[in-house]
């Protein structure tokens, strides 16, 4: 149920401007302070001491304790215009649209000054908005970027062959590359109040390299699933599957599932806003490239995650994750935690600057024996990635962002073979399109 209230200045300043011949008009700027409702229940016929406590209400933002505040005042004053619109428009931001569209059209019938008529025609044209149930987007990107070691060499010339140490010094490549996205998402909005939602999307990557041609990737990704919200819980269920190809041949088929819970909170009074999710899921992957299948197996994972966004310009993550995959092979069966924090602060243009870094730790259960000698070796990773991003709008043309981001990848291992470090440097151009 969403409690965001539009006009709410418009709101309060209706209830003291109560019309003339009301007793409000000229009793209610002088209202008391902290009006209990047991200071009603002895005055009920009180229509100024009921527009203060209605006022009262609605600058706390409790929706729910003034709409039968306003009932009681339309009991007294049937006919007052202004009380209508605001009881109409308080089961509006209560979700309870269809109530709220038979109080509008009825008031609507009066007549009206032109302010309170606008605003009447402004809320039914948003309630006729939120029944376009459906709700698209298309989300097209183009990147480019230069990585300094795309064939992630190791950092040391000394490596492991069959358990043996050998000086075998291998030449860090830099390669140039340019990558596409395309991103199609569909929101289906059901249920009495419109709470729940039916979700789909479908995303295609594809990513070219200037002269190392094995490395040319592309994938296409889709979920399938529906969004619950019972009374600000949203719980999400959603079905995935996944296709990725190398070079143009076939790499790996997956489908899984997942389940995630969220709650936010709308600290009006300290200007924050705070978000935080769970989420768990499973996925079933099936390497078909020839030779990879020993990577095969069943993935598991978790994660909690909060956000704090305050004054609308400086939103802080963080989040905490495991996951575990059972493979066919020992050496590519493991378990993982990592932990992720980001900052971004955005202007009122649009302009925003992001920082994101993450650290993973995880335990394989096994090794190559081409690299240590021995299959049952536990081998240990610690990969660390940070970025830094700048986006822009691009004014001349409408919902078009021009990113510009610095990437740093590195691995440190207790095995020589598998420490490496990357740098990348992109700049990518995103238009997003409401069907």
């Amino acid at each position: 149920m969403r409690y965001v209230i539009f006009f709410i200045t418009s709101l309060a300043a209706i209830v003291v401007r109560a019309d003339a011949t009301s007793p409000a008009a000229t009793e209610s700027d002088n209202c008391p302070a902290d009006i209990s409702f047991s200071d009603i229940y002895r005055n009920p016929d009180d229509l100024a001491l009921n527009y203060c406590y209605l006022q009262q209400k609605i600058d706390e933002g409790d929706i729910k304790s003034a709409i039968p505040v306003v009932e009681r005042i339309l009991l007294l004053e049937p006919h007052q215009n202004r009380a209508r619109i605001i009881y109409a428009s308080l089961l509006y931001h209560s979700d309870m649209m269809v109530e709220a569209r038979q109080e509008f059209e009825e008031v609507r019938s009066r007549p009206l000054p032109q302010s309170d008529e606008w605003l009447v025609l402004d809320y039914l044209r948003r309630i006729d908005e939120m029944d376009q149930r459906a709700t698209q987007t298309l989300s097209l990107s183009i990147t480019g970027h230069h990585d300094d070691n795309i064939n992630n060499a190791p950092d040391d010339d000394t490596i492991l062959f069959y358990g043996y140490e050998f000086e075998f010094p291998q030449k860090k490549v830099e390669e140039y590359g340019t990558e596409f996205n395309i991103s199609y998402d569909l929101d289906y909005a059901w249920g009495e109040y419109r709470q729940h939602a039916a979700i789909a999307s479908l995303q295609y990557t594809r990513d070219n390299y200037a002269t190392q041609d094995t490395l040319d990737f592309s994938s296409w990704y889709g979920t399938l699933g529906n969004r619950f919200d019972f009374d600000g819980i949203k719980l999400t269920f959603a079905g995935n599957a996944q296709h990725q190809s190398l070079h143009g041949e076939g790499l790996l088929r997956s489908h899984g599932g997942s389940l995630s819970s969220s709650y936010a909170w709308n600290l009006k009074s300290l200007n924050l806003y705070v978000n935080t999710r769970l989420s768990t899921g499973v996925s079933t992957d099936n390497y078909i490239a020839p030779g990879s299948d020993a990577s095969s197996g069943k993935r598991y994972y978790s994660k909690v995650s909060g956000s704090l966004t305050f004054d609308k310009v400086h939103n802080l993550y963080l989040a905490l994750g495991y996951s575990t995959k059972e493979a066919r092979s020992e050496a590519s069966s493991y378990t993982n935690w990592s932990t992720s924090m980001s900052y971004r602060w955005t202007a009122a243009a649009g302009q925003s600057v992001a920082a994101y870094v993450s650290q993973s730790r995880t335990r394989y259960s096994g090794s190559s024996e081409f690299v240590t000698g021995d299959p049952s070796l536990v081998r240990h990773s610690k990969p660390l990635f940070a970025s830094l991003a700048l986006t822009l709008p691009v004014n001349l043309v409408e919902n078009m962002d021009l990113t510009i981001s610095g990437e740093r990848q590195l691995n440190r291992a207790d095995i020589s073979n598998y420490e490496y470090r990357n740098t990348r440097w992109s700049a990518s151009v995103t238009k997003l399109f409401s069907l």
